[in-house]
């Protein structure tokens, strides 16, 4: 069996964690520059706010019922997730972290242990330490963890305990005759009109379609899922792969004229690539930076442009891949148009004890790599950002308003790890 742990709302909980009289109230949490609704809570959804909904275009109703909206809080997700993550992976042997507020656990080989009551448990602990609800369902495969989570978050008040287990022919079927096929794990919405046009509209429907039928519409990818919905594992649990790439992209809260201010950003994004890339003991042999203007600003002329250079040496050196992104953002720049928003990507990875040497070129990673292993240990030691280089102007990169003095003060004495989730 398997057990998905899902966070309810989750990045609402982390806000109602820090502040407890948030409680039984319509609070919201916005995306980078506050501009979309990306977590609501049961009562934000019951006054009709849709998920990814335009924050202007409800300040009204905001207004009107008093709801509580907030700057997304990454460090804070970012700590909290950490923490369900390690509660409930130490129940099991194997786990899979599927997003952040999602993950998977084995629980095959319990045959003397109640599954139920040990998930329960499992729940009760999450509450109680990382003070975030959560709901788990259970099931003999991955996408039957799906439904059965669904279940108990639509059914809160018959599944009050949180847990939900699919664990005979009986319920699943019962389960998959209340599904729509559009709610099932891996339908996408294209998929959905072929399959209304076909007369599937629930889960159970799909079971009764010929497999060649299945596999004409879903290839393999089709055949996988009705065995999974059949409660035959075919989604085996994975492990995290490592990253081909590494993104610092922002869209700006503030159209930006100014080259100095939008090399500054992007100079930034440039040292926590960096960053990133010594975190996980590679570096790159690749930058690239783009630009671009505010597309849906029809009355204001467009730009957008990138260049990549490829490295005679890999590195992730801060003074370097800083040094290179200069280069190409002054390549890109045109002045005159109102800058939206900006970025850096590094990829072409190596290990950083595999690199290999260019012999006609200079080489100064050695050199700047003592530095680098001082200022992260600082930063890990003192918060984010305390020291950092010379062209930063130590202003956070996420464009957030709405933020509390109280978590202004946090982020400046946080020491939390990076977030190992995208955000955005």
């Amino acid at each position: 069996m398997y057990a998905l742990v899902d966070c309810n709302n989750f990045f609402v909980s982390c806000e109602r964690a820090l502040d407890s009289s948030l409680e039984n109230k319509a609070v919201v949490v916005l995306s980078n520059n506050d501009g979309c609704v990306v977590s609501r809570s049961k009562e934000a959804k019951d006054l009709g706010i849709p998920m990814a909904a335009p924050a202007f275009k409800y300040k009204e109703l905001f207004k009107q019922h008093d709801v509580k909206s907030f700057s997304a809080k990454f460090e804070l997700y970012n700590f909290k997730s950490q923490q369900v993550i390690k509660i409930a992976s130490s129940y099991v042997l194997e786990f899979e972290t599927y997003s952040i507020d999602e993950l998977f656990l084995n629980l095959t080989g319990f045959k003397y242990v109640n599954i139920y009551d040990y998930c329960l448990e499992i729940r009760k602990r999450i509450k109680k330490e990382a003070d975030i609800p959560v709901s788990i369902g259970i099931a003999p495969t991955k996408t039957l963890c799906k439904v059965a989570n669904r279940i108990v978050k639509e059914f809160p008040e018959k599944f009050n305990e949180g847990v939900y287990i699919l664990n005979t022919p009986e319920k699943i079927e019962k389960a998959l005759k209340w599904l729509n096929i559009g709610d099932v794990w891996g339908i996408g919405r294209r998929l959905v009109v072929k399959m209304n046009d076909a007369g599937v509209y629930k889960a159970w429907d799909l079971l009764q379609k010929p497999e060649m039928w299945v596999r004409k519409i879903m290839g393999i990818h089709g055949m996988r899922m009705i065995n999974e919905l059949k409660g035959i594992r075919q989604l085996e649990l994975d492990s995290p792969s490592p990253k081909k790439s590494i993104a610092v992209t922002r869209s700006f809260m503030q159209m930006l004229t100014k080259k100095d201010d939008v090399l500054e950003r992007v100079e930034t994004f440039g040292m926590y690539c960096s960053e990133r890339l010594r975190k996980q003991n590679t570096c790159c042999k690749m930058i690239t930076v783009f630009v671009h203007t505010n597309r849906f600003r029809k009355d204001l002329p467009e730009y957008r442009n990138a260049k990549t250079q490829i490295l005679p040496n890999p590195t992730n050196s801060s003074i370097i891949i800083g040094r290179v992104v200069k280069d190409l953002f002054e390549a890109i720049f045109e002045e005159g148009f109102h800058y939206k928003k900006a970025g850096v990507i590094v990829n072409d990875f190596v290990p950083e004890d595999q690199r290999l040497i260019n012999l006609f070129e200079e080489d100064t990673q050695n050199q700047h790599l003592p530095v680098m292993k001082a200022m992260d240990a600082m930063n890990k030691k003192y918060g984010k950002d305390k020291v950092r280089l010379g062209s930063m102007n130590g202003q956070n990169t996420w464009g957030r308003a709405q933020m509390s003095p109280e978590y202004e003060a946090f982020l400046k004495n946080n020491i939390l790890p990076e977030a190992n989730f995208r955000f955005h």
